[in-house]
């Protein structure tokens, strides 16, 4: 056989391969019509005065079933290091399937508990049947923590910097946030590391949300640097609560089901807009809180 022919077989071969390859991969995650992803993570709570001292509230170990649109989960459970044995069940919240572990004065407790290592979600769905789907969570140095810095969060309406006890009720809300330092692209394509912007409102219900990936919707990685809140979600003489989250994210996919590490660290911050409740929209004496991390353990 003529050289110039090997080659134009190669060629050939190697195309054959690489299509292959790619539709293998689409089949794959076309079959998977169940999960949006799942993600385990450690992170840090502080809470924002509204002098802008920040302060630690806990530290915390999650993990995470999303479930897409008509997407079934069951027999949905966790295996962690600690206790390789031990089935941990997952608990359905309405919007995803959760795994909560204690919360902790210092992230030196978080570690002693729930140590680095591989986090095995078991579920069972309609398009993956059964799977152990295993997701290592780990320090870049023993010595170092991944967690980010805590963000610092700033107001703004009509380009001007707002007190959060000053927000007019009529005018959006536009929330930054201080630099993402350790923010990068994701080197496998799936997802770079992410920022969470969240509004709460005084009955603890979440009324404003800056999205998710892998949910066709628009959602902040590290390079964004400000998520608006409409005037429409506040009303008059009303408390609410901000949190801004950074996460830094270690990706990868189990059979078309993107799984996610994360070390991530979120502030919340009350505000309190002006003006005069309506009937009808008046804030409880005490508010509720939209997310346990707002938890301060000093003050248990």
């Amino acid at each position: 056989m003529k050289l110039i022919d090997f080659k134009f077989l190669l060629i050939i071969f190697t195309i054959v391969v690489s299509n292959f390859a790619i539709a293998t991969a689409n089949q794959v995650e076309e079959s998977q019509t169940d999960i949006t992803f799942v993600v385990v993570g450690k992170t840090g709570n502080f809470g924002q005065e509204h002098s802008g001292t920040i302060s630690a509230l806990n530290y915390h170990f999650f993990a995470e079933i999303f479930v897409q649109e008509n997407g079934q989960v069951k027999k949905s459970s966790l295996f962690i290091p600690s206790n390789p044995s031990e089935a941990i069940p997952f608990l359905d919240s309405g919007y995803a399937f959760e795994m909560h572990g204690g919360r902790y004065l210092s992230e030196l407790e978080l570690e002693e508990n729930y140590p680095d290592g591989s986090y095995i979600f078991s579920y069972d769905t309609p398009s993956t049947g059964p799977m152990k789907q295993s997701i290592g969570l780990v320090n870049s140095s023993s010595d170092s923590s991944r967690l980010p810095d805590a963000p610092q969060i700033i107001l703004s309406q009509n380009g001007e910097i707002v007190s959060p006890s000053l927000i007019q009720p009529d005018i959006s809300l536009t929330v930054t946030w201080s630099a993402f330092n350790d923010g990068k692209s994701d080197p496998m394509g799936i997802v770079n590391d992410l920022v969470f912007v969240i509004m709460g409102n005084c009955n603890g219900e979440r009324i404003s949300h800056s999205g998710r990936p892998f949910e066709n919707t628009p959602y902040l990685d590290f390079s964004a640097t400000e998520f608006v809140i409409p005037a429409e979600h506040l009303l008059p003489e009303n408390a609410y609560q901000i949190s801004v989250e950074h996460a830094v994210v270690d990706t990868t996919i189990t059979d078309g089901v993107p799984g996610l590490a994360t070390f991530a660290t979120t502030t919340f911050l009350e505000v309190m807009t002006l003006g005069s409740a309506t009937n009808g929209s008046a804030c409880p004496e005490i508010l509720k809180n939209f997310d346990a991390g707002q938890t301060d353990l000093r003050r248990l």
